[in-house]
């Protein structure tokens, strides 16, 4: 197979059907919109700092699901829909990549998806090393 989609993590935030948190290939995770929905709420913090650090926790596991962690990734594309909330998403990253950070670019755009769940500050497009298969 080509590719193959990833597991879903059942401590992560549920998708919509017919998308994936993201998918294997070529020795490597691609994950795309991930974001700061609280699972066991299914809502989003008005604060973006707590909003920023839910999207990571939210990463984490849904690497997790497929045997990797934080230190597999390589590459995160950060959507802002304003720019001056990359201060509090910057803090939020220094907790979780204190060391050794990803590659990481901000692009604003004008909505990082108000929909499903509204008020998304932040969403993340990732690329991460996949673990070797077990």
């Amino acid at each position: 197979m080509i590719k193959e989609p990833m597991p879903l993590s059942e401590n992560s935030p549920g998708r919509m059907p017919g998308m994936v948190p993201g998918v294997r290939a070529g020795g490597f995770l691609f994950l795309s919109a991930v974001r700061g929905r609280d699972p066991a709420t299914d809502g989003m913090s008005e604060d973006p700092l707590e909003q920023a650090r839910q999207a990571l926790r939210n990463l984490e596991e849904i690497l997790a699901a497929s045997g990797a962690t934080l230190e597999h990734v390589v590459k995160v594309t950060l959507y802002l829909h304003d720019l001056e909330k990359r201060q509090p998403f910057h803090r939020a990253w220094m907790e979780f990549f204190p060391e050794n950070p990803p590659a990481r670019i901000a692009v604003g755009v004008a909505d990082a998806n108000a929909a499903p769940g509204g008020k998304a500050h932040y969403a993340l497009d990732v690329i991460a090393l996949a673990p070797e298969a077990q």
